[in-house]
């Protein structure tokens, strides 16, 4: 059953109970307090019955030449008493029936008679069919003379009312149970509308639309739940792009390889196929040979290089606190004259700095992103080699005044296989792995490769290692 259905019903079914609750409560109690009042006015009604009574037989003896038995007068006493729905019937100490103006004959056991002969008086309640009758027994005496009175009063129109007060209810709440039912119908519509549009989104979310989000428009538990499902998107439509571009770095890995694989591969086949087929001839084999040599050494190169990525990934190295200027200089003086060649000056600034290094590693990664800088900088520029705060953590850059690069080619760079310049790097025989080696040295030790490049005014290669404290300032 939908949710919105149950909340129709949950009110519906809620307002019945209550209804039947209120209903039932306040006829009752209306119909005993009726009773109770109906019975008292009644009982004083036979008080003052029976003092006129008493009176009249007194005066009836007193006026009598003889004596006389006030059983002779019971029929006096019926006829001197005559209301509509009210009866007397008049009994002898034997509870003989001596008179009565009652339509009706009572064929049941008469207990309030024996118990007002006994001085009591008293009261029962009866019912006949759908009728019922209010009887109250008292002994009436003159002299030594008892009769017993019973009178009788039809009580039925309270009954009636209680029946008129049931329907009353039933009627109302037939009214009432229509207009709860629509706006219970309405009101399950306007709660569930925000629970609704979360199952729209998830929907959309599992069929591949993950940009689908939910309006948030009340800060109660359902608002706080489509906020918490947004950030629940955001997450899933992350991790979904993370997972879809890890998956296109994968294949154009594996593309790349594949194609720096078939490229000397395909010169290997083709020589030695063509060594196989032709005559002798010194300058030719030397040649071919030669080139076998070359490709079969870059091939060689590449496994090593993918070696190194692999045990980058896997082994712990050990780090040691060391300063970090003095690394500098000495990657400054390995590369000085490469440099010198090209037009190109070597610069060594900023603050020294101890740090956890592994100080082979690091020294590799940085003489790779000065090579880079050298080969995309341009002639009378300047190469810096500096060390920095980034956010109050240590960082190590190389800065250079060359090429730049844009954007997209900034987000690519770090990627195996991908080069920048393509025919210049495959001529001067790099493979486009040196960035992903770099950034796994840098991961080694903690820290974060960050590139900042724009066309024209040069790249900016950082090593911001995830220190705040515990680095000491050296000289």
């Amino acid at each position: 059953m939908k949710f919105s259905w149950r909340i129709f019903f949950l009110c519906l079914g809620v307002y019945v109970i209550s209804l039947t609750i209120t209903g039932i409560v306040v006829t009752e109690n209306t119909y005993n307090r009726l009773l109770y009042a109906e019975v008292e006015r009644s009982l004083e009604e036979e008080v003052n019955l029976h003092s006129t009574l008493t009176l009249y037989l007194l005066n009836s003896k007193r006026f009598a030449q003889e004596k006389i038995h006030i059983e002779n007068y019971s029929s006096n006493l019926v006829d001197m008493f005559n209301t509509e729905n009210n009866y007397l019937e008049v009994f002898d100490e034997n509870m003989n029936l001596l008179a009565t103006n009652s339509t009706k004959a009572w064929f049941l056991p008469r207990n309030e008679l024996e118990i007002a002969l006994q001085g009591q008086r008293n009261f029962i309640l009866r019912r006949d069919g759908e009728q019922r009758f209010l009887f109250i027994a008292d002994v009436l005496q003159v002299e030594d003379e008892k009769l017993i009175l019973s009178f009788i009063k039809d009580i039925t129109h309270i009954d009636r009312q209680r029946t008129e007060q049931y329907l009353f209810f039933l009627k109302t709440g037939i009214i009432g149970l229509l207009f709860v039912a629509l706006i219970s119908w309405a009101l399950s519509k306007l709660v569930i509308r925000p629970i609704e549009e979360l199952s729209s989104a998830a929907q959309n979310i599992a069929s591949g639309n993950y940009k689908d989000r939910v309006k948030v428009t009340g800060k109660d538990e359902i608002g706080f739940l489509a906020e918490q499902f947004n950030i629940m998107a955001d997450e899933v439509e992350q991790r979904i792009n993370m997972l879809e571009n890890e998956s296109l770095r994968q294949q154009r890995f594996i593309d790349n390889l594949t194609h720096e694989l078939r490229t000397p591969l395909t010169s290997i086949i083709g020589y030695a196929d063509l060594l196989r087929k032709v005559d002798y001839d010194r300058e030719l084999f030397t040649k071919s040979l030669n080139y076998i040599y070359s490709e079969g050494n870059r091939m060689l190169k590449l496994a090593n290089t993918l070696m190194d990525v692999i045990l980058l990934r896997e082994k712990a190295f050990k780090l040691k606190k060391q300063p970090v200027l003095p690394l500098l200089n000495e990657v400054k003086g390995l590369l000085n004259v490469k440099a010198q060649e090209k037009g190109i000056q070597l610069q060594v600034i900023g603050e020294d700095l101890e740090l956890p290094l592994e100080k082979d590693l690091l020294k590799g990664a940085i003489i790779n992103l000065v090579d880079n800088a050298i080969k995309a900088s341009r002639p009378g520029t300047v190469i810096t080699l500096g060390v920095e705060q980034v956010q109050n953590k240590p960082c190590i850059y190389v800065a250079d005044q060359g090429k730049g690069m844009d954007e997209l080619e900034v987000r690519k760079v770090k990627e195996p296989f991908y080069r920048v310049d393509k025919s210049r790097s495959r001529k001067e025989g790099g493979l486009g792995l040196g960035l992903a080696i770099c950034e796994q040295i840098v991961k080694v030790h903690g820290a974060e490769l960050v590139i900042e490049s724009q066309v024209g005014k040069g790249t900016k290669v950082k090593i911001i290692f995830e220190i705040t404290r515990d680095f000491v300032t050296h000289g």
